[in-house]
């Protein structure tokens, strides 16, 4: 039972040193060097957008799907966070639930750091032709399985 214990410990220091190592540089070449896709929001100057709506920032989403805890992780481990709602839609959702700063730009469900309102479960994210949902999925199991976007 030590051993175990002791196992337990010494993988959780290793993986936390690991994470708190790794910082990759905030362009398109350090997101692909971890898997990722760099991805740059609409500028306030780009057609149907506004300052309001549009930031024209950059995120890294990842290639792969994961739960919500592996998404907050794979974001702490190169150095970022999970993105904020607010930051990938600035001035929030327009009233056709759609995201003018990501329309066309990220597709399928994806995290964000939000906290859901129900209880257990994880907030994601939903851009797809510009139709935006937000929906409170479990963060495990097959219909928990999202890509990451990471903010810097």
């Amino acid at each position: 039972m030590k051993a175990s214990f002791g196992v337990l410990f010494l993988s959780l220091v290793l993986s936390h040193t690991v994470i708190a190592g790794t910082n990759i540089p905030w362009t398109k070449e350090g997101c692909e060097s971890v898997k990722g896709t760099w991805v740059t929001a609409h500028s306030p100057t780009d057609d149907g957008c506004d300052a309001a709506h549009c930031n024209g920032l950059h995120f890294c989403r990842s290639n792969v799907s994961m739960n919500w805890w592996s998404a907050m992780i794979w974001c702490k481990s190169i150095g970022h966070k999970l993105v904020d709602l607010e930051t990938a839609c600035p001035g929030g959702l327009v009233q056709d639930r759609t995201c003018a700063n990501l329309c066309h730009k990220i597709s399928g469900w994806s995290w964000t750091n939000q906290e859901a309102e129900v209880p257990g479960s994880t907030r994601a994210l939903f851009n797809d032709a510009c139709a935006i949902a937000n929906r409170n999925i479990t963060g495990n199991g097959p219909l928990g399985l999202k890509v990451a976007i990471c903010e810097e």
